[in-house]
């Protein structure tokens, strides 16, 4: 994380009724609705990154209706899978394009990521949830990606395969193996960090054979809820306990919370629930010796009369509240973390986040306690100092101050995680912005965030467990572990392609470069191989690659429009955005260069900002280029047509549209008859051959505007004076993050949803989707990218898609005429790695065949 950020301008269109929903706002216990408050009162909230970049991600998806429709992404899954059920038993076999299959091309790992203030450091991954050991193979871990579903590994987190891509939702918050038979694996989907980019959940995945297959189980239990804790009892593998919090992007306000969030009980193995304490529980510990002594953690992050610490003696079946000093504190209970001590249970350990409710350090550490008699009826507290943690005060803590920056950075509420060494009681490790140990007397920054940031681990810890000696931590970087108690941490971010991109970039004739920005991990470049070479901090939000001088030009950016350049392929960056009135820019702002000219861009904030000299100057300069639309402008797009540069267009995250022909001098309203359904607008392409033609995405839910239905709108008549646009959705309810046309062949139409791609062949009437089965797992996509080459008799495309989770995808497309093969579908596999064909194998039907005396035009088999 960053020091301290500008304070994001509340959009205007935000009414005190949607800010009292916004997403992390809710308190609202399953028994009985509380007035929720309004989140901007809590700048310690506000202020923080993590804040801000959900905002972001939940404003768009919850506008107008001001929170996310339950069981949306469900619901969509179903709707996609009728698509395509009935695209098999109505479309014809045969076929004018062969295609590969979608490659993960990384990063696997981000090389050099930023560790505290020091870039370049070590590999890297995206943000890991959980993290969950075999009992019966020390070696083998699974780990949740926040995007990015159940990994595993065999051999120590040398090598991961994704074992949940094609699962309806990929936001993974729990993981357990049944330690009487750990073929049996529980996975809570659904990530419970408080923030706005954690999606909700859509149940609970089982799996009977190590993995290799799942079983949703209780999508109406826990639909729109998130996973904190899953626990199992030892013995009997149909018998475990969770802990249940509120998913921020399926938050439904004003309404009594559905599903009830909690500690729940299943005796069946996950088939049937029973709700045995309400409120947003976040935490479980069990007694290593005894299933049935269990201790939970219940923390709504804005306070409420549930939170508090919690004991069972009956496995979880009846919990009682715990005395402790914390309830009588100012400061009020926000989220709560618990240990307790393997070699004596008799020690527990409480963390608790000082909760947002406007009384002592909103956001910070409440408070860190010890008892040593924790079975007894009235427990004795004795309060652990954590002032060698943050200032000196103890008010901030190890979840509330980042060493690295020397400031206040109170996110207890987001990453907050406790575990006590399993042989010496003493011995507590606190992971917060960097991870601390207390070896009962004195604190010791064990992250090397400050000390030796080149050999220590990423910052924002989610989870810590045990190997034996070993301590394996998860945090917003991926998977570390460390066999000397912090002194030396090895990496496990070998291949696992979890990035949460923002934007990407690609090269205008190299198949193998592209640049991505992402959540928490910066910028970095691919260059061909899985690794790609990290080479800008913070967020990485949206990037350019110059078309005149692709190998040094580009320009990368951070979090609100802090746009950098460099002009030697990356070896020095010089500020590119000084001049740039930023009031009003989106935690994720968009910059547009004009294909015709590397010099002309276009940036948005709540108006649009233009450089003619962009990397000819010293420093770019850069003017108003109007209009003052008072809301955040989320799209930008030039028509390629226009080789002026004159004109383009730009949406905004309320709906409006605008396009201008002369440079910015006047612009038009384009959507003066409110056809296009006002939510927040994601992308814009034109037809890259003719301007007329000009496509806009939106995110939201069909529900926002009642009788106006769609994501994706089309007009031909773009650049007159009242654009008539026509609804070509495709068949799924959900939101369309970005669209792209293939130059060559317009009629090609890709559209990334946050359920995946989908292609249409026909100038988007009729739509398929490149999902699972063409091995694009089931998660968001936020930027598409073409490449495209024409041949004579043949074209190849190649599509680039930035997935926020699993990393980035390639898929390369020959299309042509079929000149044999009577009538039957057919596929040419090859590496989409490489720009043209590599491997000689063809598919019929979907099923791999040799086939001889077969030809495309010029392309043949034989």
């Amino acid at each position: 994380m960053e020091s301290t950020l500008i304070f994001a301008r509340r959009h205007l269109w935000l009414s005190s009724a949607i800010a009292l929903l916004s997403l992390c706002a809710v308190a609202v216990p399953a028994e009985a609705q509380q007035t929720q408050p309004d989140p901007f009162q809590f700048p310690q909230l506000t202020k923080r990154k993590p804040f801000l970049r959900s905002y972001w991600a939940y404003q768009q998806r919850a506008y107008p209706l001001g929170f996310i429709p339950r069981e949306a992404l469900s619901r969509a899954s179903r709707q996609a899978e009728q698509a395509r059920t009935v695209r098999r038993s109505t479309t014809g076999l045969a076929a004018t394009a062969v295609s590969s299959k979608w490659i993960n091309i990384g990063p696997a790992p981000i090389q050099g990521g930023q560790i505290g203030t020091t870039g370049n450091t070590r590999p890297m991954s995206g943000r890991t949830a959980d993290v969950a050991v075999d009992p019966a193979n020390p070696s083998r871990w699974l780990i949740g990606g926040a995007q990015g579903g159940v990994w595993e590994t065999l051999d120590s987190g040398v090598n991961w395969t994704p074992k949940t891509d094609s699962q309806v939702s990929l936001a993974t918050g729990a993981i357990a193996f049944a330690p009487s038979n750990s073929s049996i694996i529980y996975a809570g989907t659904g990530e419970a960090v408080f923030s706005g980019d954690a999606y909700a959940g859509s149940g609970l995945l089982k799996s009977l054979d190590g993995g290799n297959t799942w079983q949703l189980l209780a999508a109406d239990t826990f639909t729109k809820a998130t996973f904190s804790d899953v626990k199992v009892n030892p013995t009997n593998a149909n018998i475990l306990v969770v802990a249940t919090s509120r998913g921020i992007a399926g938050r439904e306000p004003q309404t009594v919370a559905s599903p009830p969030t909690g500690l729940l009980r299943s005796t069946d193995g996950g088939v049937s629930w029973t709700l045995r304490q309400a409120g947003r529980a976040t935490d479980i510990e069990v007694d290593p010796t005894s299933f049935s002594q269990q201790y939970a953690g219940i923390g709504e992050i804005f306070g409420s009369t549930d939170n508090g610490v919690f004991r069972s003696s009956d496995s979880g079946t009846t919990w009682t509240l715990l005395d402790g000093p914390w309830n009588d504190l100012d400061g009020g209970i926000g989220r709560v973390e618990l240990a307790v001590a393997p070699s004596d249970p008799n020690v527990l350990y409480v963390s608790i986040q000082d909760a947002f409710d406007g009384a002592g350090l909103d956001g910070g550490l409440l408070g860190l306690w010890r008892t040593n008699n924790a079975r007894a009826a009235t427990p004795t507290w004795t309060r652990v100092p954590t002032g060698a943690t943050d200032d000196g005060s103890g008010l901030y803590g190890y979840c509330g101050w980042n060493a690295a920056f020397e400031s206040a950075q109170p996110q207890c509420w987001y990453s907050h995680e406790i575990s006590v060494d399993p042989t010496n009681p003493d011995i507590l490790y606190a992971g917060g912005i960097e991870l601390w140990k207390y070896n009962g007397s004195a604190w010791t920054e064990v992250s090397l965030t400050t000390t030796d940031p080149e050999n220590g681990i990423h910052v924002d810890q989610h989870s810590l467990a045990w190997v034996g000696n070993r301590l394996l931590a998860t945090n917003d970087g991926g998977v570390w572990s460390t066999t000397d108690g912090g002194s030396t941490w090895a990496d496990h971010n070998t291949n696992l392609a979890l990035t949460q991109f923002y934007e990407g970039s690609i090269h205008p004739t190299n198949p193998q470069f592209a640049i991505g920005g992402s959540q928490d991990n910066g910028t970095m470049r691919w260059e061909g191989t899985d690794a790609w070479p990290w080479f800008g901090g913070g967020d990485g939000t949206d990037n350019i690659i110059s078309t005149t001088r692709p190998n040094t030009d580009w320009a990368i950016s951070s979090q609100f429009l802090n746009i950098s350049r460099t002009t030697n392929g990356g070896q020095t960056f010089r500020p590119a955005s000084l001049g740039i009135n930023k009031e009003g820019a989106p935690f994720v702002a968009r910059f547009e260069k004009c294909q015709a000219n590397d010099n002309t861009v276009v940036a948005g904030t709540n108006n649009a900002w233009k450089s003619l000299n962009f990397f000819s100057g010293t420093l770019p300069s850069w003017s108003a280029n109007g209009p003052e639309l008072e809301s955040a402008i989320t799209a930008l797009t030039f028509a390629a047509s226009d080789t002026t540069c004159n004109t383009y267009a730009l949406g905004t995250d309320d709906g409006k549209l605008r396009l201008t022909t002369d440079g910015g001098t006047t612009w038009t309203d384009i959507d003066t008859g409110n056809t296009v359904p006002n939510r927040s607008v994601t992308d814009l392409a034109f037809d890259p051959t003719n301007a007329g033609n000009l496509y806009v995405t939106l995110s939201g839910f069909d529900e926002g505007t009642e009788g106006q239905p769609g994501h994706l709108f089309k007009t031909i008549n773009a650049l007159t004076a009242s654009p008539v646009w026509s609804n070509v959705s495709l068949p799924v309810n959900l939101p369309h993050n970005t669209v792209a046309v293939a130059p060559a062949t317009p009629d090609v139409v890709y559209v990334g949803t946050d359920l995946g791609v989908w292609e249409s062949t026909d100038g988007a009437a009729t739509w398929t989707q490149l999902g699972p089965e063409t091995g694009m797992p089931n998660v968001a996509v936020f930027e598409l990218q073409i490449n495209q080459t024409v041949r004579p008799s043949a074209s190849t495309t190649r599509l680039f898609a930035f997935t926020h989770g699993r990393g980035a995808f390639t898929r390369t497309t020959v299309t042509s005429t079929v000149s044999s093969l009577n009538g039957a579908g057919i596929g040419w596999e090859f590496d989409a790695r490489t720009p043209w064909i590599s491997s000689r194998s063809v598919f019929v039907a979907g099923t791999t065949a040799p086939i001889t005396g077969l030809s495309w035009g010029n392309l043949s088999l034989r």
